[in-house]
């Protein structure tokens, strides 16, 4: 920001500065810097790979380095970073307000599943389920979770959910039979005990519907809200 001689400030950027018009069909933004742009190679990219997100910015931005790094290969040179921006609700004067107050109502206890990959930074990197200490990254916990996440969105019976859990989840929840394969039980907000950000995405989301990856001090997580 530059002074002009009037006294008001004045933006200035390089290469440019654009003014964009966002309405309700925009359902976020991404924003890359221009060394991922370059590597990724062109607008339609970034919009393709922020559509498949299923509304999840996390993934959406992890998944944008992801694929810069994939085009670079072994030349990779710069810096690469991207931010995905998602409106949780777009003003919509057509829905009766009747509707909107029933759709607003939050629900008093939801019951949930879950997928959970430590890394060395977590408070207890400890695998109390393989009984071995947890070496990786948390960059590497990410990326397998991305991955993780990919396929089990993918599949709508949410058996692919249960087959993740049993062979990587590395809470003891994982051991439970069949279906409840990584349940925590009926959770009651703010009384979980992943701490208030895994609660609150568990209670942001529809019956079935997964979560993007939500961070705690036991590493990352996958959330399915199963009631």
């Amino acid at each position: 920001v530059k002074k002009s001689p009037e006294g008001a400030g004045r933006l200035f950027a390089q290469p440019d500065v654009r003014v964009v018009s966002l309405d309700s069909s925009h359902q976020g933004v991404a924003l890359v810097s221009w060394d991922l742009y370059k590597a990724i190679g062109s607008t339609s990219t970034v919009s393709t790979i922020f559509s498949k997100s299923g509304r999840r910015p996390r993934f959406a931005a992890g998944a944008l380095v992801d694929n810069g790094l994939q085009s670079l290969g072994e030349a990779q040179n710069g810096h690469l970073g991207a931010l995905a921006l998602l409106f949780d609700q777009v003003k919509n004067e057509d829905i009766h307000p009747a509707k909107k107050a029933k759709s607003s109502q939050p629900a008093q206890q939801v019951r949930a599943r879950h997928i959970l990959l430590k890394h060395r930074e977590c408070k207890a990197a400890h695998d109390k389920v393989r009984h071995k200490q947890v070496k990786r990254t948390r960059g590497e916990a990410e990326r397998m979770m991305r991955n993780v996440l990919e396929q089990c969105a993918a599949d709508t019976t949410k058996k692919l959910f249960t087959q993740k859990c049993k062979e990587l989840s590395e809470c003891t929840s994982c051991l439970s039979a069949g279906d409840l394969a990584g349940d925590v039980g009926w959770m009651k907000l703010g009384k979980g005990k992943f701490g208030a950000q895994f609660d609150a995405v568990a209670f942001a989301l529809q019956v079935g519907e997964l979560s993007d990856l939500v961070d705690s001090d036991q590493g990352i997580h996958i959330i399915l809200r199963s009631a």
